[in-house]
């Protein structure tokens, strides 16, 4: 039964949301985690009578990390490309270049066979599409961004000039990629300009669902100061083992997707509506200038977001009267 679910949602992904056509030629890449995910995108993209071919690389260490060189020029080469991976590859040169050359790239990053035809998924992706639309035009008109919440969060950065995305789980060809499951609008933070405390509490990415709540104090837009238990030792032990730009406060996006769960899987985590998340390192594909190996996800469950003068999130309920 889960076979034939996924084959449904299958279809959905690369029929409507990257529009794949015959004749097409499809890279389907897989890591040995992920084999059967790839394997039901590439099922449905060869009833269509695509082209497809099916790469399976080795596990990345990390979010953010480059794929091989053979899977990045791979990638640059076909029509659509589908990540369907452990660790993202979203945050990186090879799919920038890939954009760069016309790739339609879908990306499926530590998405599970539940998660294909479970909770976030099954969200009325029309209406999604347009609340996480409106949502990032508030983002991307805003100058000024206060983040606040129960667990301790507060800190303040400027948005200003800082276009966001709707990931709405449609491909959007100013962007050059689609995420699955849909369910965010994310900008970056201009450069040097956060300061204050974050306090992750939900899940972070390499490490998972949360233990203890992580604390990030941030000073002119870099960590500083990594503090909580056994999860922040965790992270901080990741910052001395990549390059110095992993502190950068990367990236700031809301959840909009009503459906999505809270699994310990930031894949869904960070889609939920009301959650916000936040990333450290590379911001280059989010339209930021700072290169980093890493670029890793921290989701917090209950924030107020508050946009120049407009709450668009209130103690972690999306305002979404105001994206009517």
């Amino acid at each position: 039964m889960l076979d034939l679910e996924m084959a449904s949602a299958a279809r959905g992904i690369v029929e409507d949301c990257l529009n794949v056509r015959e004749g097409e030629e499809v890279l389907v890449i897989a890591d040995p985690r992920k084999v059967e995910v790839a394997r039901s995108i590439a099922t449905a993209a060869n009833a269509i009578d695509a082209e497809v071919v099916t790469a399976v690389m080795p596990l990345l260490e990390s979010h953010g990390n480059e794929p091989l060189d053979t899977v990045a020029d791979a990638m640059e080469t076909a029509d659509v490309a589908f990540t369907c991976t452990t660790h993202a590859i979203t945050h990186t040169r090879a799919r920038l270049r890939a954009a760069e050359a016309g790739t339609r790239i879908g990306v499926l990053r530590s998405v599970t066979e539940d998660m294909m035809v479970e909770g976030a998924m099954t969200v009325d992706f029309e209406t999604l599409r347009r609340r996480t639309e409106a949502l990032a035009d508030i983002i991307t008109e805003a100058d000024h961004a206060h983040v606040t919440s129960d667990e301790g969060t507060d800190v303040e950065f400027s948005i200003e000039g800082c276009q966001s995305f709707s990931l709405d789980g449609y491909f959007h060809e100013e962007y050059g990629f689609a995420t699955l499951p849909p369910g965010e609008a994310p900008t970056h933070p201009k450069e040097g300009t956060a300061n204050g405390t974050i306090v992750i509490d939900v899940s972070m990415d390499n490490i998972g669902q949360l233990e203890e709540p992580i604390e990030l104090t941030l000073e002119d837009g870099f960590v500083v100061d990594v503090d909580g238990g056994a999860d922040a030792e965790e992270l901080e032990a990741i910052f001395e083992a990549n390059d110095e730009n992993g502190r950068n406060l990367a990236e700031f996006a809301i959840g909009t997707n009503p459906k999505a769960k809270l699994i310990g899987n930031l894949a869904e985590d960070k889609k939920r509506a009301g959650t916000i998340h936040f990333a450290v390192g590379d911001n280059e594909s989010l339209g930021g200038s700072i290169k980093s190996d890493i670029h890793l996800d921290g989701v917090i469950r209950t924030p107020t977001v508050r946009l120049d003068d407009t709450v668009v999130v209130d103690d972690g309920r999306l305002r979404t009267e105001l994206l009517e």
